[in-house]
């Protein structure tokens, strides 16, 4: 199965040892998310590493392991779908524009992500985690 992978899900699996890490490691999937996912990331490291009391090398150490299983796809690759996207959640939440962008980009099976952001569009096709588990 073939998915966009959502910054917050990347958050959750470094918070706490739990299903979506364990989805992540899992081989039967292949992930890919927009460039922006980094940048996520380090905007809210010091909260994650507060919620999840890992050390700074311990999250290093998850964070790039979770990463390696990653393709991270440059905005050049997606920006032609920019428009398309913004038409779409730009009005709902301008920061999923570039998870709906790389979706029409790529051949995939939806967007993986806890987010309900994403539920408030019809266009793409939405996991949450919970619809994750039921697959596997």
């Amino acid at each position: 199965m073939i998915l966009i992978l959502d910054a917050n899900v990347i958050m959750s699996a470094l918070i706490r040892d739990g299903e979506s890490r364990k989805l992540i490691n899992m081989p039967s999937f292949t992930f890919y998310s927009p460039d922006t996912l980094l940048e996520s990331i380090e905007k809210y490291k010091e909260e994650i590493i507060e919620k999840s009391g890992l050390s700074k090398k311990d999250f290093s150490d998850i964070l790039n392991s979770i990463i390696d299983k990653i393709f991270i796809i440059k905005k050049e690759n997606y920006e032609s779908k920019l428009e398309q996207a913004n038409k779409i959640i730009g009005h709902i939440d301008i920061g999923d524009i570039s998870y709906i962008a790389l979706a029409l980009s790529i051949e995939n099976d939806g967007i993986w992500s806890d987010d309900y952001h994403f539920q408030k569009q019809d266009k793409l096709k939405i996991y949450k985690t919970e619809d994750i588990i039921k697959i596997i």
